[in-house]
């Protein structure tokens, strides 16, 4: 578990927040969904000392008393998912690609995105 410790210390991140694209794809970020949930019966910060608040440079996660949580959802960067596999216990859950696909393919059906191949 040490090496561990060592690896997630060295990724954590400081530094300001950064604000993720409002518009990506050119569709409204806050119309899409895609951000992380916790699995509180997996999460365990007594394993990673709350690493996800420190790793995420979007400052998506916040540590409240004991617990972390999704403060900041539509700023996480779609598709990133960088950070759930670097979770020790995997209590990080994001959709599914195939689920962004869709919601994708409804938002560009909506905005007259969509185009018909004949």
């Amino acid at each position: 578990m040490e090496g561990k410790k060592k690896y997630l210390a060295e990724e954590r991140y400081y530094g300001e927040k950064v604000i993720a694209p409002q518009n990506p794809y050119g569709l409204p970020r806050k119309e899409i969904e895609w951000y992380p949930k916790i699995d509180y019966e997996k999460c365990d910060p007594s394993k990673c000392d709350y690493f996800c608040v420190d790793y995420c440079h979007m400052k998506v996660y916040k540590q409240v008393g004991n617990k972390v949580v999704v403060d900041d959802p539509y700023n996480c960067n779609v598709p990133s998912q960088s950070c759930a596999p670097r979770c020790p216990t995997g209590a990080i859950i994001f959709p599914s690609k195939e689920e962004l696909k869709r919601q994708l393919r409804e938002l560009r059906r909506k905005y007259g995105y969509a185009t018909t191949v004949p």
